[in-house]
């Protein structure tokens, strides 16, 4: 069992980091855009890539990493 937690963590854990980093990059593109003058729509779009990136992110961690962590 503890080699299914293992690799578990590790996959999860790095889905986790790759979809945080995405979110970061997405908003940033973001930021980058609004500043453009017909740059709303996409804002929008870069602004729900952070926002599902976000949710990916937090959802793999509290679902998955957060139980392995605590059942250690």
């Amino acid at each position: 069992m503890k080699n299914l937690d293992l690799i578990l963590f590790v996959g999860f854990g790095l889905i986790s980091a790759l979809a945080l980093t995405g979110a970061v990059l997405c908003f940033r593109k973001a930021l980058a855009v609004s500043g453009e003058r017909d740059g709303d729509l996409k804002m929008f779009f870069w602004a729900c890539g952070s926002l599902v990136g976000l949710i990916v992110s937090g959802m793999s961690a509290a679902y998955i990493l957060l139980p392995i962590i605590l059942h250690r």
